[in-house]
């Protein structure tokens, strides 16, 4: 190409930029089984929330795990979703649940298609919801997209641990296992925001949308969600958060001055 032109993204899938986050699982079995089908996948990335871990499930997850058990050993800890997706850029919950507030439904191909486009150079979670009840509406508003399983008929319905094994499998088997030795090459996805950082930029949003009056008490959030939403799709970059930070501090700061004069002019 010619000089000073950047170069397109590459978009190649590479699975070792996941990780599979269980939401508080509750039979230490599927804890286990999910490890087990990881590593069988070749995978390792698995993060726990809200497990209620104890002397006893350890050792049923342990015991279930079989050659997965180093997956299970290093797996994180946390307490909460948000936590454990902070270092990701992209994250894409398990769900059948559809709706207006719900993130953006992927089909098996959509599903392989963004993660060609963010893996390349950018960690991506999967979410798996409680085996009840699935991801609650706290959990998928901080996911971008969903996806759902295939199945020949309805209800639809997974063990949590073949869910992951099915999940998993389709991403290996669409890497191909051939792109991942090619070289990459940088591309404008380089320096996207991560997670943490667009969460922080919706925070400072939603202050700054209160102190205009856009949002009120008992004002539908969902524009703050769509709002996340679209700055998970575009990809926003550090320096693109940045400057929206900068747009929020000055209409606070102006918002700020006026209601000082109106104070001191009443």
């Amino acid at each position: 190409g010619a000089k000073g032109v950047k170069s397109a993204m590459v978009e190649t899938l590479r699975p070792e930029n996941l990780v599979f986050v269980l939401v508080e699982p509750r039979n230490p079995g599927n804890v286990g089984a999910a490890a087990r089908a990881l590593f069988n996948m070749g995978l390792e990335h698995l993060a726990l929330v809200g497990w209620e871990e104890d002397t006893d499930s350890r050792r049923i997850a342990l015991e279930w795990s079989t050659d997965g058990q180093w997956v299970l050993q290093k797996a994180r800890r946390c307490d909460s979703l948000e936590e454990a997706i902070a270092d990701c850029h992209l994250a894409i919950a398990t769900s059948a649940r559809a709706g207006a507030d719900r993130p953006r439904p992927l089909t098996l191909d959509g599903l392989i298609g963004q993660l060609r486009r963010w893996t390349a150079e950018h960690r991506v979670a999967i979410v798996f919801g409680p085996e009840r009840t699935g991801l609650r509406h706290e959990h998928l508003r901080l996911c971008s997209h969903s996806f759902m399983i295939p199945t020949a008929s309805a209800p639809r319905s997974f063990n949590l641990g073949q869910a992951v094994l099915l999940t998993a499998y389709e991403i290996v088997k669409a890497a191909g296992g051939t792109e991942e030795a090619q070289e990459r090459q940088p591309g404008p996805l380089d320096s996207v925001a991560s997670r943490a950082e667009r969460q922080q930029l919706v925070r400072h949003a939603t202050e700054m949308l209160k102190a205009v009056d856009f949002l009120k008490p008992g004002h539908p959030v969902r524009p703050l969600y769509d709002l996340g939403h679209m700055l998970d799709r575009a990809g926003a970059t550090s320096h693109e958060v940045r400057i929206l930070h900068g747009v929020c501090r000055s209409v606070l700061k102006t918002v700020r001055e006026l209601e000082k004069k109106a104070r001191e002019n009443p």
